[in-house]
């Protein structure tokens, strides 16, 4: 990861008072939400955090 990439992660956990962990977590189930749906796949939306952006 790059400083600056650093840098905006760190702001994003401040600013929304979430753990680094918390934020890479929902990201990563939004990315398997969207691999799943462009496979025709179901996902439970409940699991994938979209206050995440």
């Amino acid at each position: 990861m790059s400083p600056e990439e650093r840098q905006l992660l760190e702001q994003h956990c401040k600013r929304f008072q979430r753990t680094k962990t918390d934020v890479l977590r929902s990201l990563l189930r939004s990315l398997q939400a969207q691999s799943l749906k462009q496979q025709g796949k179901q996902f439970d939306s409940g699991e994938v955090d979209l206050d995440l952006f």
